[in-house]
C-alpha cells in the first residue's frame, strides 16, 4: 500500500478555473471555505427542507426532514473528524501523515460531505428510487431478443431494441438500459454537483461524497475485495469521464473510495439511528416507555455493565429523575443521543486510525461501525427496532405507497416526451414549441431550464452522424426526465401530480 500522505488526497484543485501554483496553508483553507459557501448556498441543500427523512409530507416541524437530518450528520461528522485529528496529534503523527497544515480542510471536507450526502435523494426517499427504477425497468428492460416486439405501452423506442448483429451497438443498448434502471440517490448527488448545478467543487470535496464505487451500468459479480464499497451504484454513465478524472486527481484505484468518506458514512449511521426513533415518538407511534421496552427486548442477553446498560438504560434512568418521576421525551433522547455519541464517535475514530493504511488506500471493505464490537451491536439494535416498529408501521407504509404512486404517475404523465421520435424531439428542443405536438410542447415547457440545459450540452457534444448517436440522445433524454422528477420536493411532486391528474 502507498505511503500515507494526505497532501496527495486533500486535492484543493477544481476541474474548471483551478488555482495554479503552490498554495500556503491560509490559501488552501480559503479554497475550502469557498467550497463551503458553494454547498451551503446551493438550491439542492435548500430543497432538503421539503424532502422525506422517514415520514413523507410531514407538517410537524419537530419531525426531521432531510435538511435537519443532514445538519445533525454534519455535526457528528465534525465531531469524528476532530476526534481523529486529536488522536493523531497525541500520537505525534499529524506531520508524518501530511496533516499538520491540513486539519482545517480535513474537517471542512467531512462537514460539507455530511451536509451534501442526501442531496441526490428523490421525493419520498427510497420509495421514490424504487418507483423510478421499476418504471424504467418495466419499459426499457423486458426485451433480450430481437424477435420479441415492444408492446405499445412501453416507452422504449426502436433505438433501444436489440438488433441482429451489431455487437457494439447492442452492448451499448444493454449498458444504457442497465444504467437508467439503477437510479440511486448517491449517484444522483454526484450528477447534481457536477453536471446539473456545476458547482465546480474541489476534487477532494466531490471525492468525499462518492460513497459507493460501482458504476450504475455494472453487471455480473463484483470483486470480493470491494464487495461492500460496490454494494450500490455510485455514479452514472453520464459522469463516467468525470469520475475517471476524479480517480486520477485523488490517486484512487478502480472501485476504491476517498478516505474521508468513511467518516461521513459513520456520521450518517450514528445520526439517523437515534433520530428515526425520536421522530417515531414525536409522531406518537409509540411512547418512550414502549420504545425502551422494544430496545430492552431486542438487545438479547443483558449484562450489568454492557453497552446497553451504559447507553440506553442510563438514559432511561436519568430521564426519570424529574420531580414527578415520569419519563420525559426530551430528556430521554438528549441523554440517549449524548451517551450514544460518547461511545460511538471515539470508536469510529479508533477504527479509522487502526485501519488507516487500507482506509487511505481506499480499499477498506466495510463501514467503520460494521464489525463484531459492542458499538456495532448497539447501532444494529437501533436499526432493528426502527425497521420493525417504525418503517413497518401502517401509517408510514401508506405514505410510502402514496409516494410510489405519485412518482410513477408523474413518469406516466411525462412519458410522451420519451415516445417522440428523435427528429420530433430535436425540433421541440430547438424551437421550444411545435404546433402539431401540443401535449409534448406543454410538458417540455414544464421542465426546468437547468435540466434542459444539461440535456442540450450533453447532446451537442455528440457526433450527430455517428451510428450510436440515437442511442446516446435517448439516454440523455431519459436522464432529463429522471433529473426533473427526482429533483422535486415531496410537496411539489404531490401537488404537481394532483394538478396534472386534475384531482382536487
Amino acid at each position: 500500500m502507498a505511503e500515507i500522505d494526505f497532501r496527495n488526497k486533500i486535492n484543493w484543485r477544481r476541474r474548471y478555473r483551478s488555482p495554479q501554483g503552490v498554495k500556503s496553508e491560509h490559501e488552501i483553507l480559503r479554497i475550502f471555505e469557498s467550497d463551503r459557501g458553494r454547498v451551503i448556498n446551493s438550491p439542492a441543500i435548500r430543497r432538503l427542507q421539503q424532502k422525506t427523512q422517514v415520514f413523507p409530507l410531514e407538517r410537524n416541524a419537530a419531525v426531521r426532514t432531510r435538511l435537519t437530518h443532514s445538519l445533525e450528520v454534519q455535526q457528528v461528522g465534525r465531531y469524528i473528524a476532530k476526534e481523529v485529528l486529536s488522536r493523531l496529534k497525541e500520537q505525534g503523527k499529524l506531520e508524518q501523515y501530511g496533516l499538520a497544515e491540513l486539519t482545517g480542510p480535513f474537517e471542512s471536507i467531512v462537514e460539507m460531505a455530511c451536509l451534501m450526502h442526501d442531496i441526490g435523494n428523490p421525493p419520498f426517499g427510497h420509495f421514490g428510487e424504487a418507483a423510478i427504477n421499476d418504471w424504467f425497468s418495466q419499459r426499457l428492460f423486458p426485451i433480450d431478443a430481437a424477435s420479441q416486439p415492444l408492446s405499445h405501452d412501453r416507452c422504449a423506442v426502436a433505438v433501444l431494441k436489440l438488433q441482429e448483429g451489431e455487437d457494439d451497438l447492442n452492448a451499448l443498448r444493454r449498458k444504457i438500459r442497465q444504467d437508467l434502471c439503477h437510479f440511486e440517490g448517491n449517484a444522483q448527488g454526484i450528477r447534481l454537483v457536477h453536471t446539473l448545478l456545476r458547482m465546480n467543487l474541489t476534487w477532494a470535496q466531490v471525492g468525499c461524497i462518492l460513497k459507493y464505487t460501482r458504476p450504475a451500468w455494472h453487471v455480473g459479480p463484483v470483486p470480493e475485495s470491494h464487495s461492500y464499497l460496490m454494494k450500490k451504484p455510485g455514479f452514472y454513465l453520464a459522469e463516467e469521464g468525470y469520475i475517471s478524472r476524479l480517480r486520477k486527481e485523488l490517486s484512487l484505484g478502480e472501485y476504491s473510495r476517498f478516505p474521508l468518506t468513511w467518516i461521513m458514512e459513520a456520521a450518517d449511521d450514528i445520526s439517523y439511528c437515534v433520530a428515526d426513533l425520536e421522530d417515531a415518538v414525536e409522531k406518537r407511534i409509540f411512547t418512550v416507555e414502549r420504545l425502551y421496552q422494544h430496545l430492552y427486548e431486542s438487545w438479547g442477553e443483558h449484562q450489568p455493565e454492557d453497552l446497553f446498560a451504559q447507553v440506553v438504560e442510563n438514559a432511561y434512568e436519568k430521564a426519570k429523575t424529574n420531580p414527578l418521576q415520569r419519563i420525559t421525551e426530551d430528556q430521554f433522547f438528549m441523554y440517549l443521543r449524548v451517551n450514544t455519541l460518547n461511545k460511538l464517535v471515539p470508536y469510529a475514530a479508533q477504527r479509522f486510525i487502526e485501519n488507516l493504511p487500507a482506509v487511505f488506500d481506499g480499499s477498506f471493505n466495510q463501514a467503520l461501525l460494521e464489525d463484531e464490537s459492542p458499538s456495532s451491536r448497539l447501532l444494529e439494535l437501533y436499526k432493528r427496532v426502527a425497521v420493525r416498529r417504525v418503517f413497518n408501521h401502517p401509517d408510514v407504509e401508506q405514505l410510502e405507497l402514496q409516494g410510489y404512486r405519485v412518482i410513477s404517475g408523474l413518469l406516466d404523465i411525462y412519458q410522451p416526451l420519451l415516445k417522440l421520435p428523435l427528429t420530433d424531439f430535436r425540433e421541440l428542443v430547438e424551437t421550444e414549441g411545435v404546433r402539431r405536438l401540443p401535449i409534448e410542447t406543454r410538458l417540455f415547457h414544464k421542465l426546468s431550464g437547468r435540466h434542459r440545459l444539461a440535456y442540450i450540452e450533453a447532446v451537442n457534444n455528440l457526433h450527430a452522424e455517428a451510428a450510436d448517436y440515437p442511442l446516446w440522445e435517448y439516454y440523455y433524454r431519459c436522464r432529463l426526465i429522471q433529473d426533473y422528477i427526482s429533483g422535486m420536493t415531496d410537496l411539489y411532486a404531490w401537488d404537481e401530480y394532483r394538478r396534472l391528474m386534475a384531482v382536487e
